[in-house]
């Protein structure tokens, strides 16, 4: 079987505009990957038999954030929480904030803690039957005014759901 000129034309021609759209979209396709913003790691956090991943926002000095979502995760009063650092995270400074409440009285005190690069791969937060943890912030520090947040919400557990499990 003989191809006529004019068949072999269009066919070389067909194939050049193959090469061409696939040459393009390859560079296309590595423009967009390589100006893409790089993901940021999740943490994990446990209590009370549960475990959840969290993902990281980016917020500025006002704590105006873009993409970050609150995690809850029930943590009875006195019982831990056990956060898991991905390398990326525990091998930067960091700053993991805590937010107590007294059930009692209503009272609620903040505190932090500054950690080194490669200090801690992982903490546990422990808290008394007194004290019930409202929540938890981890920051990196700040580039360009912006800095990666995770942010979980420890939400009490009823007497009744306690004594359930």
């Amino acid at each position: 079987m003989t191809l006529q000129d004019r068949t072999k034309k269009i066919l070389a021609l067909l194939v050049a505009v193959l090469l061409v759209t696939a040459g393009g979209l390859a560079t296309v396709v590595t423009l967009l990957v390589k100006d893409a913003s790089p993901a940021l790691p999740t943490i994990t956090a446990y209590a009370h038999g549960t475990s959840t991943q969290v993902q990281a926002g980016v917020c500025n000095a006002n704590l105006e954030c873009d993409g970050l979502e609150l995690v809850e995760l029930p943590v009875p009063a006195g019982m831990p929480l056990q956060l898991s650092l991905p390398k990326d995270v525990a091998d930067s400074n960091w700053r993991l904030n805590v937010q107590f409440g007294n059930p009692r009285t209503g009272e609620v005190f903040d505190g932090y803690r500054d950690y080194s690069a490669g200090e801690v791969y992982s903490v546990t937060v422990p808290s008394k039957p007194d004290e019930q943890l409202l929540g938890v912030i981890i920051q990196l520090p700040s580039n360009q005014g912006l800095a990666p947040v995770w942010a979980i919400q420890t939400l009490p557990i009823p007497a009744s759901a306690q004594t359930a499990s």
